[in-house]
């Protein structure tokens, strides 16, 4: 007969057993960040704020000089032929530059890079290689350091963001990296840096003054529905009217015809919401043809264009600049 105090033991045992392994998986990083200094690594501190909140969301950070690439690179294709998890590189100014030349080498030893992050890089850097699978690029197109414009290399089928900052002018090239909204934008997109999305359109999109910034992984082409506006478009998947207009280069005012293809900004893992059908008493009613279609009014629709996003904007005040 088996005693109670063997039985008790036993399950004791159990469950230290099982808190030991949970403690071990979470103790595991979910991925693993490779980061790149500009040329001034004391003025680049940006960047080791950004690996610090990068290493609070499971992902771990290194964080070295730019010159280091290469001794950087053989470590990640050492540590992910070890143990395979995703890669992300980020770099500021020839930082920039050289997570590039990072993510190339690993292309060459067959290493995908999940997230390749660049902040203002220099116009000579290479474009972006066939192993990446998203990239985003932060710039300043006004800018004589930096400026870069990246584009994709040959083969490039991956998710392609690129946002041009240059009408922010609480933004300057070397400050770029020192914004906390950007950090916590890009520290949560790093911490998902290993999902997929069907979105494989291009988004390049000039971010206006006085704007929320947010940061998508590129664009998805959807079809309108009979009735549809930029606005009802806008309201319907929560996205600045403004990135719509850029995007399919129409005013706002564009009349749509049903069936009709639009590129919206979309970020990876995000849920599509379901169109709402336009009300039979909408499409009975028709427009004089020498006016423009008016947007879909709150009533119709049940829903009320955000006058922005919930993140705050990045504004001058409260932001450490030089």
């Amino acid at each position: 007969m088996v005693r109670v105090g063997h039985v008790t033991a036993i399950l004791i045992a159990a469950c230290l057993a099982a808190a030991a392994a949970n403690e071990t998986a979470a103790a595991e990083p979910h991925g693993r960040a490779y980061l790149f200094r500009g040329l001034i690594g004391l003025i680049d501190w940006g960047m080791d704020e950004l690996a610090t909140r990068i290493n609070r969301t499971g992902v771990q950070a290194n964080i070295d000089a730019h010159l280091m690439w290469r001794s950087m690179a053989d470590q990640a294709i050492s540590d992910y032929r070890r143990d395979p998890k995703p890669i992300t590189a980020i770099g500021h100014s020839i930082g920039g530059d050289a997570a590039v030349d990072f993510a190339e080498r690993l292309e060459a030893a067959h290493v995908p890079v999940s997230l390749l992050v660049t902040y203002d890089p220099n116009r000579s850097a290479h474009s972006i290689p066939a192993n990446v699978h998203r990239y985003i690029n932060l710039y300043q197109s006004s800018n004589m350091l930096g400026g870069g414009d990246l584009a994709p290399a040959h083969g490039f089928h991956g998710n392609y963001a690129s946002y041009n900052l240059k009408n922010r002018t609480e933004i300057i090239h070397v400050n770029l990296d020192k914004f906390p909204h950007i950090q916590e934008l890009l520290a949560s997109k790093i911490r998902s840096a290993g999902a997929t999305s069907e979105g494989r359109e291009p988004l390049r999109l000039v971010v206006p003054p006085n704007v929320p910034i947010e940061l998508w992984d590129g664009g998805l082409a959807i079809s309108t529905q009979a009735g549809d506006t930029l606005q009802r478009i806008a309201t319907t998947y929560h996205v600045p009217l403004w990135t719509l207009t850029q995007l399919n280069k129409v005013p706002e005012t564009a009349a749509l015809t049903e069936g009709q293809r639009i590129v919206i900004p979309h970020s990876v893992g995000q849920k599509l919401p379901t169109p709402n059908p336009v009300s039979s008493e909408a499409m009975d009613e028709k427009l004089p043809s020498s006016s423009a279609p008016n947007p879909v009014s709150s009533e119709a629709t049940g829903e009320r264009l955000p006058s922005g996003s919930a993140q705050n904007p990045v504004s001058a005040a409260g932001e450490q600049q030089f």
